[in-house]
């Protein structure tokens, strides 16, 4: 019986000694653990999945103590996506966000100064111009992307560049035919409220007085909605099916070569080089109404960082490398962007007439309005415009309801 207790005991022993070495070499084995770093990108038009999955994968093996978690999510959903997750102190440590959020997520406290976790040499490339989101003299966004709104214009169709809105109406008119569009028009809600803004931002037209009180309703706003009426009922220049394409599903019809005209951005010649088509194509300025100034749209992304998340530090590494001219350049060139960064803006790539038409844009270009409320403002504008269209109010009844609308939500 002692002789049975004593194998026993060691039979035991031989277990957790050997238990105990398979766990050591296991933990030899995987190495410390690592901290996940997380950052939202947002999906860009043109950009290439493969490639971010490249910056992300360099960066893991430069620094081998962080995972990095680098999410592309969908434009339309990236703000609502935030919200939730600031909201459940979740969020990710960093993200692409359109600038004119940034107010609001200052409101919640959500985000942090990016000048105490990424490198003044990274600040000290970026373009001065491009800091946007610098508020009372603090900067609370890294510029990402800047770049301003122009005319695409497929040269099989037409080659006339129009000066004017009315212009572009003669012009889009005689450009219909064989089973063609004169111009491409996103009519489904989505994040960005640009193709309104367009005509609006040409009509001589602004978003707010100086009291913050909403001015969409103005005699700007009702010529411009009643324009793009008449181009959908009237001139029949619109391609079919609007009312239920965003830009990502309009805009292929442009790059397969069934229209003329369309208001585009800066992943233009990412797109159309994708199809390699037959036809040329040529880039113009978005032409004011006559009588009116240029006005074109010009939109700025930036990178917040957020308080509550859990690798600042991390993050702040990862961004010092994202903005090397090896990934931040390729990334700026697939989304069609100019870079913001000053070594980047001297490469070649960038010298092409696709960006020489952007510089132009640039010089009378007018950004988003820097309001708090500004994502819910956008909505319910994109609401009155797709109620115009559907012909369930005028254009001055439906802008007249957004404007009520967007006050009574701002608190005004």
């Amino acid at each position: 019986m002692k002789k049975i207790l004593i194998v026993f005991a060691l039979i035991v022993i031989l277990s957790v000694t050997s238990t105990s070495l398979f766990a050591n070499g296991q933990k030899e084995k995987s190495g410390p653990a690592k901290s996940t770093v997380t950052f939202w990108l947002a999906d860009y038009e043109g950009i290439d999945h493969d490639f971010v999955k490249q910056i992300a994968s360099a960066f893991e093996a430069k620094y081998p103590q962080y995972k990095m978690d680098l999410v592309i999510v969908d434009w339309n959903a990236l703000h609502d996506k935030l919200t939730t997750a600031l909201a459940a102190g979740t969020p990710p440590d960093a993200s692409v966000i359109g600038t004119r959020w940034l107010l609001e997520f200052m409101d919640l406290g959500a985000v942090v100064q990016p000048k105490k976790y990424v490198s003044q040499s990274t600040f000290d490339n970026i373009a001065p111009g491009a800091m946007e989101a610098k508020i009372n003299g603090t900067l609370w966004g890294i510029p990402f992307a800047a770049g301003s709104r122009f005319m695409a214009i497929n040269t099989s169709l037409s080659d006339k560049v129009p000066a004017t809105m009315e212009d572009l109406e003669k012009d889009a008119i005689a450009a219909t035919k064989n089973g063609n569009y004169g111009l491409i028009m996103p009519g489904a809600k989505h994040t960005e409220l640009s193709d309104f803004v367009y005509y609006f931002y040409a009509a001589g037209g602004n978003f707010f007085d100086a009291n913050g009180k909403c001015t969409v309703n103005s005699a700007a706003g009702v010529k411009a909605l009643n324009f793009m009426l008449k181009l959908i009922d009237t001139d029949k220049v619109v391609q079919k099916g609007f009312l239920s394409q965003d830009r990502k599903q309009a805009q292929p019809i442009f790059f397969a070569g069934k229209a003329a005209y369309v208001m585009i951005g800066a992943w233009a010649d990412t797109e159309y080089n994708k199809v390699s088509p037959s036809w040329k194509i040529k880039y113009a300025q978005i032409p004011p109404f006559a009588g009116n100034k240029p006005a074109p749209l010009i939109v700025t992304d930036s990178i917040a960082l957020y308080k509550d998340g859990k690798n600042l530090e991390g993050i702040g590494k990862f961004i010092d490398f994202l903005y090397q001219d090896k990934w931040k350049a390729p990334l700026d060139k697939q989304m069609g962007f100019p870079p913001v960064t000053i070594s980047a803006s001297k490469r070649p790539e960038f010298q092409t007439p696709m960006y020489k038409a952007m510089a132009e844009a640039n010089l009378h270009a007018k950004g988003w309005p820097l309001v708090t409320g500004w994502a819910e403002a956008s909505s319910i504008i994109m609401d009155a415009t797709q109620k115009a269209y559907l012909h369930q109010m005028s254009a001055k009844d439906a802008l007249d309801w957004a404007a009520a609308a967007v006050d009574k939500a701002r608190g005004k």
